[in-house]
């Protein structure tokens, strides 16, 4: 083996290390993008018991990636394993596609970007939505570069499918989807090429089939469109975007001009920009939303890379990126709080009967506990249409079917309901579990939460036995 092959081979090792690492204590992930995890998999859990997404559980994101959670009925460690896997495979997708257009070099570089990525690190621990529209982006992205290269009808097809399923898992992936179909519509038009425009509109309309047997179409845009277009518009959320490139500093080799002449290369940097322009000036933008712009980035900083070979600038951003972020990833797993939502939901397990339903700020303990939630309070999230009224959930107490109510999040900050919990003389507080939490992120600012779990349980349910 020659010298290159071996700082190859030991690039390679590397990044295999950290890919595997980041599945040491999965169970305790440093962040769960404050609630959306326990959202979509509490959503996932009641799905598989019958409820519709849209019309009974309110849901609003696209569907695919929360069925197919559902198929797990919402279990939090098989959801975290499925991303681990779409990650996986995202990944050598992604190596692939450097592969082909620059060198083998260019894809054990990209994987190791992608290793080291603190974006997707804290994501591939999580059932993430983001990651996986992104995932099958990536497959998709493989699938076009194939195309570009040989012009084969299967290929053009899967790309398609798998585009396909990467909106229809987050709508965040549709402007790439709208801006890439179109290109291919006036390229292959031009070309009178109808056999592949068919092919490419049937395998993507295939993936809604099964979804219009079970939604309306009135109830996928309601869902998927209309309720994401409520959550106002914050600037201060820009910010984000510094918590991406800080410890991916290295992306910004990719300010440089490009070869837009290559259309694979046109392919990368329209994947990257469509995506990165439309995070920035969408309403809110949150930091793992950029887990989208992660696997172009990173394809095309391996060709910066290779470019630079002999360069000691290269070599120097390229061993203190590895060394910086090693040193992150590894403080965040091996640092990373017990998630207080285990013990939360073993005591509500022990005191409420399966037949009552519980309702929580942080609906993974739901989804710990084995217990379902009123429908239309599966989402407690501060932002989300329509918006959760402490009216909502006293309407519920009100019913009796509510076994425990815990405070936290944003339901802590119902002053009207915890003042119903403390007078209406049907509740009495059970059990307050507090702690360190995870890393939460203000703007730029990351910070570790104070978990604070405020359990009030029916007053039926501490009745002594006979």
């Amino acid at each position: 083996m020659t010298g290159a092959g071996k700082k190859i081979t030991v690039l390679f090792v590397i990044a295999l290390i950290f890919i595997f690492f980041r599945l040491y204590d999965i169970q305790n992930p440093f962040s769960t993008n404050g609630i959306d995890e326990g959202i979509h998999l509490l959503q996932a859990k009641m799905v598989s018991s019958g409820y519709n997404l849209y019309s009974e559980l309110g849901g609003d994101q696209a569907p695919l990636a929360i069925l197919t959670f559902s198929l797990f009925k919402g279990n939090v460690m098989a959801a975290r394993y499925l991303s681990f896997s779409l990650f996986l495979v995202a990944s050598f997708s992604s190596f692939l596609i450097s592969a082909r257009i620059k060198n083998r070099k260019a894809g054990v570089l990209t994987v190791l970007i992608l290793a080291l990525d603190f974006t997707l690190l804290r994501e591939s621990r999580l059932a993430s939505l983001d990651l996986f529209s992104a995932s099958l982006l990536s497959i998709s992205a493989l699938f076009f570069i194939l195309y570009i290269d040989n012009k084969k009808i299967m290929n053009v097809a899967l790309a398609s499918l798998f585009l396909s399923m990467s909106c229809l898992s987050k709508m965040i992936a549709a402007p790439f989807a709208l801006i890439i179909t179109l290109i291919f519509l006036y390229r292959t038009l031009k070309e009178r090429n109808f056999l592949h425009i068919s092919a490419y509109i049937v395998f993507f309309i295939l993936p809604f089939i099964p979804l219009l047997l079970v939604f309306t179409p009135q109830e996928l845009m309601e869902g998927m469109l209309f309720r994401q277009m409520n959550r106002g518009f914050d600037i201060f959320s820009k910010l984000s975007f510094l918590l991406f490139i800080g410890p991916g500093f290295i992306y910004l080799l990719l300010i440089r001009k490009w070869d837009l002449n290559n259309k694979k290369i046109a392919f990368l940097v329209t994947w990257l920009l469509s995506l990165l322009v439309f995070l920035m000036i969408q309403g809110r933008t949150l930091q793992h939303h950029f887990v989208y712009v992660v696997f172009p980035a990173a394809i095309l900083t391996s060709i910066v890379l290779c470019d630079m070979e002999k360069s000691l600038k290269g070599k120097a951003l390229l061993a203190s990126f590895v060394a910086f972020n090693a040193v992150l990833s590894s403080s965040l797993i091996l640092t990373a709080p017990h998630d207080l939502a285990y013990d939360t939901a073993d005591e509500i397990e022990g005191i409420v009967p399966d037949d009552y339903m519980v309702i929580s700020g942080n609906p993974l303990v739901n989804v710990l506990a084995g217990r379902e939630a009123p429908p239309n309070l599966t989402n407690l999230a501060y932002y989300h249409y329509p918006p959760t009224e402490p009216s909502d959930v006293i309407y519920w107490l009100k019913k009796g079917d509510v076994g425990a109510v815990v405070l936290y999040w944003h339901l802590a900050d119902m002053d009207e309901v915890r003042q119903y919990l403390n007078e209406s003389g049907n509740y009495t507080m059970y059990k307050v579990i507090e702690g360190r939490g995870q890393i939460l992120f203000y703007g730029i600012k990351p910070k570790f939460s104070e978990d604070r779990y405020v359990i009030y349980v029916k007053k039926d349910l501490l009745k002594p036995g006979p």
